[in-house]
């Protein structure tokens, strides 16, 4: 998307800088002090999506957002780099060369994915999963899915097609309600940005089409960080089931399952992810 012309708008902007690590030039927002914090959005979303927990870690913290590459302000500078592990490999890279060093990582959906896989090179004192997307696709999904979603990717003109149809707000609204949230008209209006953008759309796709948990999901026993997973009641775009599942399979880890929230939970309320969150961090520093 082009900066100059949602800058203006768009949330903790005040905060933002432009960077370039491993051949992409990244959007990242940092402020506070305290603890590192590093948040990783999922699919399709932008650091906009923790605009509230941003501003409450802020008190005691230092937080650090970026936008995954493709996403929101983020330019890619090759294609072939949006699976989880060249993400986690890039990600790392960044890291390391803007010196943040996260005590903690929080991670939404597939960017709880990242987190967890960033956590097997790097040392943190806790890593957090929000609706972590941590199953893979059953059946024929498994091979159609990621196929179909190359192809479309690979298309230069599909993207243009599908940042046309994110011009209806009924469109993103339907999308975004089906993911089980309910969001105010200012939190829909930041989606209908991002999807009306050919960048971010083209972004999503090739993240999707390059997508693969088999890695990850095969050696779990490597993740050795403390781990809280959250999951949401109503969410239907990750069954809370994943979580629990995934619980059993880690080292140190717990779940915890919020009512009457959905995927996006920490758009929703972030005031009670934030306190959820401070209260695990608290038991991992006091040994707990």
């Amino acid at each position: 998307m082009e900066w100059e012309r949602h800058r203006a708008h768009w949330p903790n902007s005040n905060f933002s800088i432009f960077v370039e690590a491993a051949s992409h030039l990244w959007h990242v927002q940092q402020a506070g002090q305290g603890p590192s914090l590093l948040l990783l959005h999922g699919t399709g979303a932008s650091s906009h999506s923790w605009d509230g927990l941003f501003k409450l870690f802020c008190d005691d913290f230092s937080v650090t957002a970026i936008d995954l590459p493709g996403h929101g302000f983020t330019r890619i500078g090759t294609k072939q780099r949006n699976s989880l592990t060249n993400m986690t490999s890039d990600i790392i890279t960044l890291c390391k060369a803007q010196k943040i060093a996260p005590d903690y990582i929080i991670g939404h959906s597939a960017g709880a994915a990242i987190a967890m896989e960033m956590s097997k090179t790097l040392h943190f004192k806790g890593v957090i999963g929000i609706n972590a997307a941590l199953s893979k696709f059953g059946g024929i999904a498994s091979w159609a899915f990621p196929m179909i979603a190359k192809i479309i990717a690979l298309n230069p003109f599909i993207p243009s097609y599908l940042a046309g149809l994110g011009r209806n707000p009924l469109r993103v609204e339907k999308l975004m309600r089906e993911t089980g949230s309910k969001l105010s008209d200012v939190q829909l209006s930041r989606y209908r940005a991002l999807f009306q953008d050919r960048n971010h759309v083209e972004g999503t796709l090739l993240m999707m089409a390059q997508w693969n948990l088999d890695r990850l999901l095969l050696r779990l026993d490597e993740v050795n960080t403390s781990t809280l997973l959250i999951a949401a009641e109503r969410d239907r775009t990750v069954s809370p089931k994943v979580s629990q599942e995934i619980c059993k399979k880690l080292v140190h880890a717990e779940a915890l399952l919020l009512r009457d929230l959905g995927h996006l939970a920490h758009e929703e309320n972030p005031a009670l992810l934030h306190l959820k969150i401070k209260e695990f961090i608290a038991r991992t520093q006091s040994g707990l």
